[in-house]
């Protein structure tokens, strides 16, 4: 099949609305929250093409709002069961909390330190639902679902999964709905969102590296 065929075909089950689109994106919202798996480019790609064809006219937009529903609830589920592992969970969950997040958390936020990160974590509740969006949207979903869990602030587990939900949908709906609105052919969409995230992929992992690099520096 031509990379033309393979766009139409992944443009119609994005933009089709049946229940095995709503199924997959409840399953892997709710279990990519316990960071079993990650398969890169999909949950992207299904929001750049569904706001492509939401965009073009294909897909209803009450249908876009229940898809992403259907993801904000998958979501809250595997944060609510991760949340109640955290909270009633063996003692291996128990020691993974103290040993990942609290302890390093504490001494960071307690040391003398004058970086960024630390000068604006130590100005902030870092229970609050905004800071936990935010460390969700660096990769801090595990350990702050479990830290909640812990402290059993179930309220600010749910707004902080919302708002980091807002923020990182909106801006893969936003660009696929740039895309719908343009002459764009379905085939140069999909080419074009693939390789923004592939950029994106390789930039997150660069800044990691560097990150990894000067810390090590830093404390030699």
């Amino acid at each position: 099949m031509s990379f033309e065929g393979i766009a139409q075909e992944i443009l119609s089950i994005a933009g089709t609305f049946d229940l095995k689109l709503i199924i997959f994106l409840f399953l892997i919202c709710s279990i990519g929250e316990f960071g079993l798996f990650s398969i890169p480019y999909l949950l992207e790609t299904i929001w750049l093409l569904s706001a492509y064809n939401l965009g073009s006219g294909v897909l209803a937009p009450y249908k876009m709002v229940l898809l992403w529903l259907v993801a904000q609830a998958g979501r809250q589920t595997g944060a609510i069961l991760l949340y109640y592992l955290g909270q009633y969970g063996s003692m291996p969950l128990k020691k993974l909390y103290h040993r990942y997040f609290e302890a390093s958390m504490s001494n960071r936020l307690s040391s003398g330190s004058n970086s960024m990160p630390t000068r604006f974590f130590r100005r902030i509740n870092y229970l609050s639902p905004f800071s936990i969006a935010l460390g969700r949207l660096i990769g801090l979903r595990i350990p702050l679902t479990l830290t909640l869990g812990a402290k059993k602030q179930f309220k600010v587990l749910f707004v902080g999964v919302l708002l980091s939900s807002l923020v990182w949908d909106g801006i893969y709906i936003l660009l696929g709905l740039a895309g719908g609105h343009t002459a764009l052919k379905p085939t140069q969409m999909l080419l074009y969102s693939l390789i923004g995230l592939t950029v994106l992929y390789i930039g997150t992992f660069t800044v990691r590296q560097l990150r990894q690099q000067l810390s090590k520096a830093s404390t030699k």
